[in-house]
């Protein structure tokens, strides 16, 4: 048996907010005591206090979230400034949290320490046998952790099959601080720089879909210079010259994030598929651009363009290859991430990607997601997990 349960509250006093979800988790639960659980919440909570609350019903629970900049779920739809969370319970599935705390801006080593973490032996039972890790749920600092090192740190202490699912925690537009949360029998923890993980191990089956909405556009190109998250040259020129070439402009203004012409495809290793990096800024002083995230050396890319037809269709497709990939027959609860990018240029229509996601699933199956300051997912059919920019990603999961 594996069990989901969503709850989500929108009153803006912390405590009202848990309560509610709580309440609508229980209803579900019915007298199943869940053992893990996943909490988004808004910026402003008191999040110590919601963890202790929730610890009053469930004090041996196991719990990871962070703070978003928008939330949705099938309890409450989407909704802005509020708490959601989804709790598990199974009989087949085993759950482990594990946190990483960044040292000297070593986000490789933070996300393997988590791994390490939640992977430690079980010193009561040290010679018992670990069940299989089929998932890791991962949440880091959307300001101060490097997306790609993260993955790559998780992947390095996972191994290279474990898909890997989450985003980087956000803070409602304000760039000042971003919230990690995990919270344990022994200690609950509101952090910063952190990775924090939730591995799912035993008889679970996952599928996993992403897309973007944009349409790659103009030729394609090879980095030829990188340096952290700057592209300082491409095809031997500084990386502002490939968008005044491809655009057919004299010069070129790029705004960070949500923009619909200024991210560019990045293709690794002769793929067909491809993940996207967004520019945080403008172009440099020696024409180089920063982007929320590293591009490596000699990938392919490509400039993209989208609009508010195409970010929505995409919600729908990332969904689609999840379930067709989908190695089951009943998944029993549906996680999904978009960007904040997104929800930004999507604007008043970005309720309308929620209600996409319940015509697709129904109203049955239990799901939760929220916005992030960056994406985790493999494509679909693959282990190989990608950090991404303006995507949605969806994630199944159930043991049927």
């Amino acid at each position: 048996m594996f069990q989901a349960a969503v709850g989500h509250g929108i009153d803006p006093d912390s405590i009202g907010a848990v309560e509610e979800a709580l309440e609508q988790c229980q209803k579900t639960l019915g007298g199943n005591i869940p053992q893990a659980g996943i909490v988004m919440a808004a910026i402003d909570f008191e999040h110590e206090a919601i963890f202790k609350k929730i610890r009053e019903s469930y004090p041996d629970i196991v719990l990871i979230g962070g703070t978003s900049i928008g939330e949705m779920s099938s309890a409450m739809a989407f909704q802005e400034d509020s708490l959601t969370m989804m709790l598990f319970f199974s009989d087949e599935v085993s759950f482990s949290t594990g946190v990483g705390y960044q040292t000297n801006e070593d986000s490789f080593g933070t996300a393997s320490a988590a791994i390490a973490d939640a992977t430690k032996p079980n010193l009561e039972q040290p010679n018992l046998e670990q069940p299989e890790i089929k998932l890791c749920y991962a949440i880091g600092d959307g300001l101060l952790i490097d997306g790609v090192a993260m993955v790559n740190g998780i992947r390095s202490a996972l191994g290279p099959t474990v898909p890997i699912i989450g985003g980087l925690s956000a803070d409602a537009w304000q760039f000042k601080e971003t919230y990690q949360f995990i919270s344990t029998p022994s200690k609950t923890e509101v952090l910063q720089a952190a990775v924090v993980v939730l591995t799912f191990a035993g008889n679970l089956k996952v599928s996993y879909g992403v897309a973007t909405g944009q349409r790659p556009i103009g030729p394609k190109a090879t980095v030829t210079k990188s340096k952290g998250r700057t592209l300082c040259e491409v095809d031997g020129a500084p990386t502002v010259d490939f968008y005044v070439k491809t655009l057919g402009v004299s010069d070129v203004w790029l705004s960070g994030g949500g923009s619909w012409c200024g991210a560019i495809a990045v293709y690794e290793h002769n793929e067909t598929d491809f993940y996207l990096r967004s520019p945080s800024s403008n172009r440099n002083s020696d024409g180089g651009i920063t982007y929320f995230g590293h591009v490596a050396e000699q990938s392919t890319i490509q400039l993209t363009e989208a609009d508010n037809e195409s970010l929505l269709s995409a919600t729908k497709e990332a969904f689609q290859k999840a379930q067709s990939a989908y190695p089951g027959t009943c998944p029993s609860a549906a996680l999904m991430i978009s960007c904040a990018s997104r929800m930004k240029a999507l604007g008043t229509r970005v309720k309308e990607e929620y209600q996409l996601v319940e015509q697709f699933l129904g109203p049955e199956l239990p799901n939760m997601g929220f916005y992030a300051y960056g994406e985790i997912s493999p494509f679909t059919g693959q282990t190989t997990t990608h950090f991404h920019n303006e995507t949605f990603t969806a994630l199944l999961l159930g043991t049927q």
